[in-house]
Parts: C-alpha cells; structure tokens; sequence
C-alpha cells in the first residue's frame, strides 16, 4: 500500500510516500481501507519531536489521526462493526494513547489501509455525511464539543474565540453563537467567514492590539476566552480581557498554568456518542460543514509543510482513495 513515511524526527520536506505492508488489525481493531484523513497540528507536533518525551515514535512512523473510509478486516474480539461498513473517528499512535489513557489507536491514517480501535473514538459514518467531511470532523470537533463541556457558557454571555478560523473554530463559534455574544479574531478574507460562522464582532488581531481592541470595546470585561492559537505567556496575558471571575479555556499545547486557565483536551473529554453528535450536528445544519483544501496522498508532505508555514482556513484534507470521495 502507499503511505505517507516519517524516516526520523523532522520537518515535512524529509517525508515520503512509499510503499509499505498494508498492516493486520489486531484484538479489538479494525482495517479500514481510507477514502481520506485530514490533517492536525498534532501531527507537526510529534513528527517535529516537540513533544517527543511525552509522545515518543518509533520510525518509521505514518502519521495521520483522522480519517473516514470502509471497514475491510475485523481483528479477534472486534465488537459493533461489520466489513463494508462506512466509519469515521480518531486514533492516536500507541504512544499517545498509553500515555493519556485513552482506548484508540490506529497505525496511521495517511495510508490506503490503516488499522483504529473500535471504540468511542470510531462511528459508523451516515451515508449523508460526505467522506472529506466526516474526515474533517474527528480532532476539531472533539475538541469544540469538549470546550463547549467545560466552559458552562451562560445565555447572553460575551466570548472572545481567538483563532476563530481553524478547524476547532468552526465548531466552537457556530455552537456558541446559537446562544452566546461571540467576539472573534480574523483577517482580510477570513473575516467574512468568521462572521459567516456566527461571530458578531471581529477583530483583526495582527493589526491591532488584540488585548487593548477587546479592552477598548467592552471595558468592563469579557466573560469569557476561548484560545485555540495562542501559546506560552501569551495565553496568560489574554486574560487581561476577562471581567472579574471571567476564565479562560485553552487548547494549545504546553498552556501555562493559571488560576483563570482551562486546559481542554478532546481525547480526554470525550463522551459516548460524540461522533455521532457530531455528524448529526452537520446534518441538522447546526454546524457548518468545515471549510476544507484537499490534496492527493502523492501531495501530503506539501500539505504539512503548509499547514507548519501559512495560516490555513478550516481543515486539510488529504484524499486517500479519490474514487471513495466522488
């Protein structure tokens, strides 16, 4: 089979697509044959070696956490799904999934095959949910679902969502405009589509002092932040936005610690049923189908090293089987 191959720790210029032995589902897994997989900071992350004492890789390694294609293979034990089955969901390299606790693990979704965990990170994809959508959906939307879990947001209440454009924002604004003020960062052309997703005001964020705008224009303080792009000591100083007992909720990794700041983690948030909510929210049309750019499997190195080097709106999407995605 064709996957795309990590060789080592490093950028995306030393990636490959080559030819490897389509793997075997073991106990409690699934071979799936991919139609596609979109693409997550996440895989940067690991593949770079960022994160490398907390998720270590044994190379070489095909990255790739999201996918959507058809069951091919049950392994021993395997429960809930049958071959021929459409699915959708997550899976994280072994090491990732030992070191947070979590039941998913695949070999690699940037392949023709790949082997996941049944489980509540995989669901039976509806036949009215298109393959790149569905691959879309997984990361972000566990991730949105988990921060709409956390943050109790209140009718009437006013939120900031910086980095509103990315994939987990165009889960989280259209789910908190349904009830709250959402105030957004968003430049030049993304500005529409922020808007367009259910946030009342934006901000452009490079031209302007971000922190001072929101000051500026609600002095009293904003009730709340969502951050899905800030990292470091830049995450603490979002706070300054915040009324009195206001708090800030946090999906970067390595978000520093503070009494305001909630850290969110999809794959430990996640709920029975999630995927399923998820699609259903994209049927009922509460959500928006993500805004995506797809590219071929032979492409998939060009595509990590734009999502490393450029700002990206919505998801990446690569095509695994272009006949699957028709």
């Amino acid at each position: 089979m064709k996957a795309l191959v990590v060789p080592g720790y490093g950028p995306p210029g030393t990636f490959t697509v080559e030819d490897l032995p389509i793997p075997e589902p073991g106990p409690g897994q699934l071979q799936v044959r991919v139609a596609a997989a979109s693409l997550n900071p996440a895989d940067l992350l690991m593949t770079a070696g960022t994160v490398r004492e907390m998720v270590p890789l044994d190379f070489p390694f095909v990255p790739g956490t999201d996918a959507a294609g058809t069951v091919t293979k049950i392994g021993p034990g395997t429960r809930g799904f049958e071959v021929g089955e459409e699915v959708f969901g997550f899976g994280a390299p072994p090491s990732f999934a030992a070191g947070v606790g979590i039941p998913a693990v695949t070999s690699g979704a940037l392949a023709e095959y790949a082997t996941f965990q049944a489980g509540p990170f995989l669901a039976k994809r509806p036949p009215k949910l298109s393959v790149v959508t569905a691959a879309a959906l997984p990361s972000t939307g566990m991730t949105g679902l988990a921060v709409l879990e956390r943050g109790r947001f209140q009718p009437g209440e006013t939120v900031l969502v910086i980095g509103a454009p990315g994939g987990i924002g165009s889960v989280v604004v259209p789910l908190l405009a349904a009830q709250c003020v959402v105030l957004a960062t968003g430049t030049g052309p993304d500005r529409d589509y922020v808007r367009g997703l259910g946030a009342t005001e934006v901000i452009d964020h490079r031209g302007t002092d971000l922190i001072g705008e929101v000051r500026r224009r609600h002095p009293g303080g904003i009730d709340a932040v969502v951050n899905l792009a800030l990292t470091g000591e830049a995450v603490i100083a979002a706070t300054r936005t915040l009324r009195p007992g206001g708090r800030l909720l946090s999906t970067t990794p390595g978000t520093p610690a503070h009494p305001a700041v909630t850290t969110v983690m999809g794959t430990t948030d996640l709920r029975p049923g999630t995927m399923d909510t998820l699609a259903a929210h994209v049927l009922d049309g509460i959500l928006p189908e993500p805004a995506t750019t797809t590219h071929p499997l032979s492409d998939a190195p060009r595509a990590l090293a734009d999502l490393a080097q450029q700002h990206t709106r919505g998801k990446l999407v690569v095509i695994v089987d272009p006949a699957a995605t028709r």
